[in-house]
Order: structure tokens, then sequence, then C-alpha cells
């Protein structure tokens, strides 16, 4: 286990070897501490972004990994910040 992924408690292996820093891949963890999906990238306006969506649960073993309030307080600190 690396020393970016000791701060998280994930479910599984499966998980925790899936989960990365890199924008780019499926799934992500966001500097808010919350895990993502990576649903690709998106153009508007000129500008192309990428498209992220929150999960809730474990897409390997179906565990709660964050709960709506989890998610919420995250955003809300993020959207503080921006």
């Amino acid at each position: 286990m690396t020393d970016e992924h000791e701060l998280i408690n994930f479910c599984c292996e499966e998980l925790e070897d899936a989960v990365s820093s890199d924008p780019e891949d499926a799934l992500i963890e966001h500097d808010s501490g919350l895990i993502l999906l990576n649903l690709g990238h998106r153009e508007e306006g000129g500008e192309t972004g990428i498209v992220l969506a929150t999960i809730r649960f474990c897409p390997f073993c179906g565990t709660e990994i964050q709960t709506d309030e989890d998610i919420e307080a995250a955003l809300g600190a993020v959207e503080t910040h921006d």
C-alpha cells in the first residue's frame, strides 16, 4: 500500500488498486477526499473538461464507501474554495 492510499479505508483490494490521483483514470481520488468516476471529456464553450460523478458504493464489492453527507460536505468545501 502506498502512502497516498493509507489515508483512505478501502473496502477491498480491487478498489485500492483501481483508485488513482490521475484525473485521466476511471476512478479518481479527488483532493477533497471523494472517490469519483471519470465519465470522459466534454466540450462546452470552446473549453474541454473532464466529467466526474460521485459514487456511493464500491463497484467491486458493493460496500458503501461514501455517504450522501460525505459527498455534500466535500463538495461544499470544494465550492467555497473556487
